[in-house]
């Protein structure tokens, strides 16, 4: 019978030997029936069926078990319990050193990586011209791996990865470290894959990326699945975890100016007057003008912003692509506005995030969360919660 699944997982867990000092593991090698060792489980009792042609985001702290399963699945490790059974041919993009050798040569480390893949020497031959422009790695191919920088390293196994046609792709949060015009081009080649009804497992903490590539999450939570199902959910749970932590789901590290594509500038939430005093009242227009700048000429990009409420609950969230708005950006100082009409948001405060991403709303360009906040006043008490509904009684 032909499975369902390209990839399933029976109750598989993984352990490592720690040792607290290295002259432990000699003693232990010697004095056989004595333990110096404590185990430490990276996973544990893990099941799961990935079907065929769909697009899995697994997300989770570091240390969460997540790449341990990603080896296990690729067969760079063996489980210490259970199984797991694949049938497909896996392509896998994980953490930097993994899969080449960092004395051969880009050309060298392509040759190697497809052979493996079981290509023959004349069939990479054939795709290396290719691979080698994906990777945008020209004048670097002949050069030791040892010399590439990590956002190299990255662009080559990404484009030997997609070149061997895998029915399985695996990528490991490795494109963190890319630069973004590469990003946005794995995202979109990844896309494609989908298109091709591929089965993609894909790691990463960003959650925007997952809710808007994948079509089912996992969050794996100190070496077991705590929460699997609806990417939405998973996600925003996933999420309001992180927050309650006190930690920001978005990274906070500095920039590399170089390497973006835009940048946003200011936001600012104005009343229908073009007052900027923070009060809005009830029932009357809100105005949120951002404003930003493009370095790069674009086709086309996507605008959105999402209010949360006071206690950090997602109340709406809209993007230009939803609504059928097409901007494209001039190569520096751009503004866009977005206008509640009778916002019917109940008195209270709420923040706001604002976020620009690539045509397809994947790939992020820049994203500030709770980057401003308004309040919303009633001088009546006339409901309560968030937002007023439409409504009428009927009494019979």
């Amino acid at each position: 019978m032909i499975s369902l699944y390209a990839v399933e997982i029976k109750h598989l867990s993984k352990y490592y030997k720690i040792y607290d000092k290295p002259t432990n593991r000699l003693k232990e090698f010697f004095l056989k029936n004595k333990k110096y060792h404590r185990e430490f489980w990276a996973l544990s009792d893990i099941s799961l069926d990935i079907p065929k042609g769909k697009t899995v985001g697994i997300i989770g702290e570091n240390g969460s078990g997540k790449s341990t399963l990603l080896k296990l699945i690729c067969n760079i490790i063996s489980p210490s319990e259970g199984k797991i059974i694949t049938s497909e041919k896996i392509a896998a993009i994980l953490e930097l050193g993994a899969g080449f050798n960092i004395e051969f040569t880009g050309r060298e480390n392509i040759y190697m990586y497809c052979s493996i893949m079981g290509l023959t020497r004349q069939e990479t031959d054939e795709k290396m011209s290719d691979i080698i422009a994906f990777s945008e790695l020209e004048e670097f191919i002949d050069q030791p791996l040892k010399t590439y920088s990590s956002g190299m390293y990255v662009r080559l196994a990404f484009s030997a990865a997609i070149s061997v046609n895998p029915d399985i792709l695996v990528v490991d949060e490795a494109l963190a470290v890319g630069d973004i015009h590469f990003q946005l081009k794995c995202i979109n080649k990844i896309k494609e894959f989908k298109q091709l009804q591929k089965t993609i497992l894909f790691v990463t903490h960003d959650t925007y990326t997952v809710k808007n590539l994948c079509d089912y999450a996992v969050w794996i939570k100190n070496g077991k699945i705590n929460l699997q199902g609806d990417v939405n959910f998973v996600c925003e749970e996933y999420e309001r975890y992180i927050k309650n932590k006190g930690k920001a789901v978005d990274s906070d590290k500095p920039k590399d100016e170089s390497k973006e594509i835009l940048r946003i500038v200011d936001t600012k939430i104005y009343d229908e007057n073009c007052n900027e005093n923070g009060q809005f009242k009830h029932g009357k227009n809100l105005i949120i003008n951002i404003k930003y700048e493009t370095y790069k000429a674009l086709e086309s990009i996507v605008a959105g912003v999402a209010i949360f409420d006071s206690q950090g609950y997602y109340v709406c969230g809209l993007n230009t692509k939803l609504d059928g708005v097409k901007i494209i950006p001039k190569i520096g100082c751009n503004e866009v506005q977005l206008q509640y009409e009778n916002i019917s948001l109940l008195p209270g405060t709420y923040f706001i995030d604002v976020g620009f991403f690539e045509e397809e709303g994947v790939g992020k360009l820049d994203y500030m969360s709770k980057c401003n906040h308004f309040n919303i006043i009633s001088y009546d008490y006339f409901a309560e919660g968030i937002v007023l509904l439409k409504h009428k009684w009927m009494v019979k």
